[in-house]
């Protein structure tokens, strides 16, 4: 692990004293250009003795001021002396005799002559042309062309924009100096270097040990940076020497740009039934650290002072519901379509933009404390949902000395944790998983925004009596050096290059882990959605507790195998963060969820004819539990019809419809849906579409409305009785028929929503008949009888 040095002592290291030897080097290189006054020995060295006294005197001065407590500076990264984390860049035009990074050194001059030349250029001096090697300067900045490259490139000339990542001081350095090299052609690169300080040197230096892109751009393995100037003295500077790899020392300079490592913009929505904390005073609770502030920290603090700068884009606005209040719960539908409204007005790309909407309680229950929806479109992990009234507002054990402060903070953890998924952040005890792009070790313990307090040792209490509101080392190392297409808001998926080791134990524990679908075939007929249902056994004498919501968790991974084409990971439309709920399964008792196989964040899985082998990989507190594979075959087009409806039905918005059983605000994908129940009828794919399609016809929903910028609402969309009794006869006309290809689960939740839909309608008579046929089927197919009943008596219920 690299050293952490004091920061002062990177201040007497690449001081003031250091400054002013390179910045009157530079002076000196101006004194020569023609028609600039030639100032004597004497006034430049009162002139650099005058900096220096002057340059003191202000940080003296800037350290007894009384405006905080250093402590408090440090935690909130206030800078002390001078701060030189940041980003340095350069800019400028490579031409095409070769690439940013040369073979061979600059011809004509010694190292400390590279620099001088690269320092005068810097200060737009103009063109420097030495021994052949040609320098254009470009936005205050340099790039040479030499004579030997790395790599071949007779393409005409490319727009260049290096950037330098420094993070050895202020807040929470990760010692890490990382590169990206941004072209308009040739390619890019991001490199990564952990580094300590050399005494010696009088600089950071460290092997460069992770590369992304060309990695032919920087073929040298090792860098030493050397931190100079202030603000006080021209601007500070970083002179990075590139050495090893069987490659001659390359020097280069690079210009302080900005001190944060990102920049993002949030917007907060807050419907009428819930409650925005966006704010949280950390001396509001006494069980915190002895040493932390007391000082009111917002969202958006958080963030900055860690060195992403986040900024409120607009106003928080309360969106009523007054009008959309029927159950006071959310579901999938409304969550997702209201995203959907709201980001119409962005384009489906890349960008550096959270949206988070506050709202009251999502129909999965109590337990539910957050989402990250992370399949809009394209463009993933744009936006989040936070839960008042769910377990994160429920009041403290008895004896709290703050109960008020204590729901107020985890409401605000809750917010910044869901926020931070938006930044491919995964929860602290999963960095195992996923696609490694540096190895993570997880930290069950660790005291940081994306872990649960619950989880550590000693529960919530110890958490925060030792949380100081931050991201842990590695988190921060993924926000500030990681490529930008891993961390940018709409760009790689979820969890992606985190790292994801596919399931490779089983367990010989005393939990079984079953995948499979509900019909005596694993053959599927084409176009046909595949729903398959996981069910976790205890196979045991004992009872062994487990969470209930282990089958919808992180936890749970699947990989999909096609016989001729590379396995991929499932990955669900919706994240949820529920509360753990220790369950107690008694031997031979099971727990059971569905899956839609068929579709995910990054596309279709399921689509091409052929064999697949999925699998199913769950771990617990009492052990890893793996499945058996479920072999399926997906036949090839059985008509014209379903080779012309392939390419509509198997779309981004198709596949979200049919997993979250409807819309109502995606009408392309729904026009979909009625043209294959109309063309291709006798198909399970027309069994799919008329149940999407009636669960919206049958049932009322919110929709978010932009009635103008300032006017946006969410309103209630009422049922349309006519299309339901269609759609509701097609798909659940024979109940056996749908049961093979909705499965159990499915077939069970949106007959009971479309029944309680019709009650409402006073229609109560043909909803109890509709959920009696579905008991008598279930118990037909011998499905627990537990099940059964819970069935008769909801039937029961919309006769009353």
């Amino acid at each position: 692990m690299a050293d952490r040095r004091p920061e002062v002592a990177a201040n007497q290291g690449a001081g003031a004293g250091d400054a002013t030897r390179i910045e009157g080097a530079a002076e000196s290189g101006r004194a020569d250009m023609p028609g600039r006054a030639q100032p004597g020995r004497a006034q430049a060295t009162e002139r650099k003795e005058f900096d220096r006294t002057f340059e003191e005197l202000v940080q003296h001065v800037a350290a007894e001021l009384p405006h905080f407590d250093r402590e408090f500076e440090a935690r909130l990264g206030i800078p002390q002396r001078v701060r030189r984390s940041g980003v340095y860049v350069r800019r400028g035009i490579q031409f095409p005799s070769g690439p940013a990074f040369p073979a061979t050194p600059l011809p004509g001059g010694t190292a400390t002559g590279q620099e001088s030349a690269a320092a005068r250029a810097v200060e737009g001096t103009g063109p420097e042309v030495t021994g052949g090697a040609e320098t254009a300067v470009v936005s205050g900045a340099v790039a040479e062309a030499p004579h030997a490259a790395v790599v071949s490139e007779e393409s005409a000339l490319s727009l260049l924009r290096e950037e330098l990542r420094v993070d050895v001081d202020g807040l929470y350095p990760t010692m890490t100096v990382s590169g990206a090299i941004l072209r308009l052609f040739g390619g890019n690169l991001t490199w990564i270097a952990r580094v300590a300080w050399d005494q010696a040197a009088g600089a950071y230096v460290g092997p460069i040990s992770y590369r992304d892109g060309v990695s032919a751009l920087v073929p040298h393995t090792d860098i030493r940076v050397k931190l100079t100037g202030s603000w006080l003295t021209g601007g500070m500077k970083a002179h990075v020497t590139y050495t090893g790899g069987g490659q001659p020392d390359l020097h280069r300079t690079y210009a302080y740009d900005r001190g944060h490592f990102r920049e993002v913009g949030i917007e907060y929505d807050c419907a009428s039934d819930a409650t925005a904390v966006t704010s949280y005073n950390l001396g509001a609770h006494p069980n915190r650290p002895a040493d932390l502030p007391d000082a009111t920290l917002t969202i958006e603090d958080t963030f900055s002072r860690q060195g992403i700068r986040m900024s409120n884009i607009g106003s928080s606005d309360i969106i009523p519901i007054s009008e959309a209040d029927t159950d006071q719960k959310w579901s999938d539908i409304e969550m997702h379509d209201a995203m959907q409204v709201h980001w119409s007005r962005f384009k489906d790309q890349a960008q550096w933009q959270v949206w988070t909407l506050f709202a009251g309680e999502h129909e999965f229950g109590h337990g539910l404390g957050g989402i990250m929806f992370d399949d809009i479109g394209t463009a993933q992990r744009q936006g989040c949902a936070v839960f008042s009234k769910s377990f994160i507002s429920d009041p403290p054990p008895a004896g709290d000395p703050n109960p008020a402060a204590s729901v107020q903070r985890m409401r605000f953890w809750t917010a910044v944790h869901e926020i931070g998924h938006t930044f491919n952040l995964a929860h602290a005890w999963q960095k195992s998983l996923g696609t490694p792009w540096i190895p993570l070790a997880d930290e069950p313990e660790a005291r940081s925004f994306m872990n649960y307090p619950y989880f550590v040792s000693g529960g919530t209490n110890a958490f925060f009596a030792n949380f100081y509101y931050r991201f842990s080392d590695d988190e921060l190392l993924f926000l500030r050096h990681a490529p930008t297409r891993f961390v940018r808001q709409g760009d790689a998926a979820w969890f992606d290059h985190h790292g994801f080791e596919e399931a490779r134990r089983a367990s010989t524990g005393a939990l079984q882990l079953t995948l499979r679908v509900n019909r005596t075939t694993t053959r599927y007929a084409s176009l046909e959605p595949v729903i398959a249902e996981l069910k976790l056994k205890n196979t045991s004498t004992v009872a062994v507790v487990v969470d209930r919501y282990c089958l919808h968790s992180d936890d749970l991974a699947i990989i999909i195998n096609p016989e001729r084409a590379p396995a991929r990971q499932w990955l669900p439309y919706a994240r949820y963060c529920y509360r753990a709920e220790p369950h107690i399964l008694q031997p031979g008792q099971s727990l059971y969820a569905q899956c839609f196989l068929s579709a995910g964040r990054d596309g279709w899985y399921l689509t091409e004819p052929g064999r697949y082998h999925v699998y199913a990989a769950l771990r617990t507190p009492a052990g890893h539990a793996l499945s058996a594979p479920l072999n399926l075959q997906i036949d090839p087009p059985a008509s014209r019809e379903d080779e012309r409806l392939a390419p509509d039905v198997f779309t981004d918005e198709v596949g979200r419809v049919l997993a979250f059983g409807g819309s109502r605000v995606l009408n392309e994908a729904n026009n979909t849906l009625k043209e294959a129940m109309e063309r291709l009828s006798q198909r399970p794919i027309a069994t799919h579409a008329a149940a999407a399609l009636g669960n919206i016809a049958a049932t009322p929903g919110r929709v978010l409305v932009d009635r103008t910028d300032a006017d946006r609402r969410f309103e209630l969309a009422q049922p349309a009785p006519k299309d339901a009794e269609t759609m509701i006869e097609r798909a659940y006309g024979d109940l056996n028929a749908a049961a093979d290809t909705l499965g159990h689960i499915r077939l069970t939740e949106q007959v009971e929503r479309v029944a309680t839909g019709l009650a409402e309608a006073g229609q109560r008579r043909e909803a109890a008949g509709l959920t009696d046929r579905l008991a008598a089927t279930l118990a037909d197919r011998a499905v627990l009888p537990s099940v059964v009943q819970r069935v008769r008596e909801h039937s029961e219920k919309l006769t009353r």
